[in-house]
């Protein structure tokens, strides 16, 4: 577990995960926006670090960034009342 490749996509899942389950039920806004601040935070890290082992790849740079933006999106959209995108 010492390689940063696993330690990077650990947390990429984790936070996915969480992201499906737990966000839902954020009912204080307080911690639904330190939650999103940490996914800012988490898209910055990878458009500027990219995931650990895979820096050879171009495009995962943006896509996990992207894929974390779209989750963003998607959780103040639902959290103001509207459907899932």
């Amino acid at each position: 577990m010492n390689d940063p490749a696993t330690w990077d996509l650990l947390v990429l899942v984790l936070v996915l995960i969480a992201n499906r389950t737990i966000v839902r039920s954020m009912k204080p806004a307080a911690l639904f926006w330190t939650f999103q601040g940490g996914l800012v935070a988490l898209a910055a890290w990878f458009a500027w670090h990219g995931v650990a082992g895979l820096q050879g790849y171009g495009v995962v740079r943006w896509i996990v960034p992207g894929l974390l933006v779209f989750h963003i999106v998607q959780n103040v959209v639902v959290r103001q009342g509207g459907q899932k995108l």
